[in-house]
């Protein structure tokens, strides 16, 4: 399977060394540009890209980013084929996401 995730904190890092690991071709992007993108995390055959190119040709799409950042990354999802499947790893910690009403 084709998978591009986005984001390489703990669970973005974690899907993208397993995934690989079990023989998916596995892209994964963060905010800061492929080149910031630690050893550990392709050590099994990922491969760093931009967010743009993680979205590209992909069977499936991990969003694994802090839940404020989901605006800015709504224009590259909605353009996704209706048949990419999109999960979403995102948790809401108000510290850093900024309150949200119900």
């Amino acid at each position: 399977m084709k998978i591009g995730i986005l984001g390489t904190g703990h669970i973005g890092k974690t899907l993208a060394r397993k995934l690989s690991a079990a023989g998916h071709d596995v892209k994964v992007a963060n905010s800061r540009g492929p080149e910031t993108i630690e050893a550990d995390v392709l050590a099994f055959g990922a491969r760093a890209v931009s967010t743009a190119q993680a979205v590209e040709d992909v069977d499936a799409v991990i969003l694994s980013i802090p839940l404020n950042r989901i605006p800015t990354i709504a224009p590259l999802i909605a353009n996704l084929p209706a048949e990419t499947v999109v999960i979403d790893t995102s948790n809401y910690y108000p510290h850093r996401d900024d309150k949200i009403d119900a």
